[in-house]
């Protein structure tokens, strides 16, 4: 994320809506601002946004966990198997086109 740009778009953000903007306190913004204000190495900021990312994902899998409606599938979106079995609980068919 740093190296596509986050850093470069934060800055410009910071220029035209300032620190006080809602999205500067979020994932990676955070880190990039302060970064830009010199309190952070770029590589401190990017360890510490790669940190923040881990702790959201790992509490998404336990709030995941704990709903008792969630239906796990072994595998990835590109899977017709696993597209299939997805469809199949919503009750939608799966045409087989793959992208």
């Amino acid at each position: 994320m740093f190296e596509a740009g986050l850093v470069e778009e934060t800055q410009r953000l910071l220029e035209k809506y300032g620190a006080a903007a809602g999205p500067m306190s979020s994932l990676g913004y955070k880190q990039a601002v302060q970064f830009l204000r010199g309190e952070l190495t770029r590589e401190q900021a990017l360890q510490a946004a790669q940190q923040a990312h881990r702790n959201y994902a790992k509490r998404q899998m336990t709030w995941f966990r704990s709903e008792p409606e969630v239906h796990w599938l072994n595998g990835f979106g590109d899977d017709m198997q696993i597209q299939q079995t997805a469809a199949g609980w919503v009750g939608f068919q799966v045409l087989g086109l793959r992208s």
